[in-house]
């Protein structure tokens, strides 16, 4: 089992190990779904799984990366062809019955890591069913914003707006992961969206979705399904915002897994005061 990381190449004894040494379970959360002319529709996938993936190799002996969650909520990017989009039940459900198998086999500790953006208030309600319903507590992150400060500083691209989807951001990290699969000579920048002092989108911005929560069919707000300025795009950008996401979802696996699960208190009867003593 020594040096293994991923959840499916283990056999059911090496699982129960992990489980021995409370492995934090990484679950990553992504979707197939069209990314302009000149990215695929792996893109969210293959960046998550990446960052999964490089942040278990920095902690070998205290993280597990689970198969993707591959379809996610993106019913408004259906008007481009090749999009897989699934029901929001169904999406939570799905993710609730694999985080709830995790928790069942004893892991104690569960961190979904999304790669899409509007898959992240169903991660979040995901991680707060598992911590509600299992022995086990779970966390949610968005893994853009585990580097928003490494993001903004090599930003070259119009704020809000420029980093959004099939951007400069994503168009960076697929050229550092997979640039045989860029078509940089496609690439357009395309930010035909409705200007708004209340909605935008934008992974660096101070939210995804803007002041207020909005989001409109992809096809009334893009004509070629990018969102940004992917032409700004560089290996070099991609990297340092790559390793800084990884280093820092490390970080937190860490941190999390040390994170003490302490015992609930059931205010409905008398008062024990002893319920506080470690306080």
């Amino acid at each position: 089992m020594e040096g293994k990381i991923l959840f499916d190449e283990m056999t059911w004894r090496e699982i129960k190990d992990a489980v021995r040494q409370q492995r934090v379970v990484l679950v990553p959360m992504g979707t197939v779904e069209q990314h302009g002319h000149h990215l695929p529709l792996c893109v969210d996938n293959l960046i998550v799984g990446e960052v999964c993936k490089k942040a278990a190799e920095l902690i070998p002996n205290e993280a597990l990366v689970m198969p993707h969650l591959s379809y996610g909520y993106n019913e408004h990017h259906k008007d481009f062809p090749g999009t897989i989009f699934v029901d929001a039940d169904h999406l939570i459900a799905h993710g609730f019955d694999v985080c709830r198998s995790v928790a069942y086999h004893g892991f104690r500790k569960i961190v979904i890591v999304n790669g899409h953006g509007s898959n992240g208030p169903f991660a979040q309600i995901i991680a707060r069913e598992v911590t509600n319903k299992t022995e086990a507590i779970c966390a949610a992150v968005d893994w853009w914003n585990l580097s928003k400060d490494t993001a903004a500083r090599l930003r070259e691209s119009e704020a809000p707006g420029g980093m959004a989807h099939a951007c400069e951001l994503e168009t960076s990290l697929l050229l550092y992961l997979r640039p045989d699969l860029v078509q940089m000579d496609k690439a357009q920048k395309d930010m035909n969206f409705q200007k708004s002092n209340y909605i935008w989108w934008d992974l660096i911005g101070a939210s995804v979705g803007g002041k207020v929560s909005f989001m409109d069919y992809f096809s009334r707000m893009s004509k070629t399904g990018t969102m940004g300025d992917p032409t700004k795009a560089t290996l070099q950008k991609g990297k340092e915002v790559f390793e800084a996401t990884v280093k820092e979802l490390a970080a937190f696996c860490k941190e999390f897994r040390a994170r003490e699960i302490r015992k609930r208190v059931d205010h409905h009867g008398p008062e024990d005061p002893a319920a506080f003593s470690d306080w």
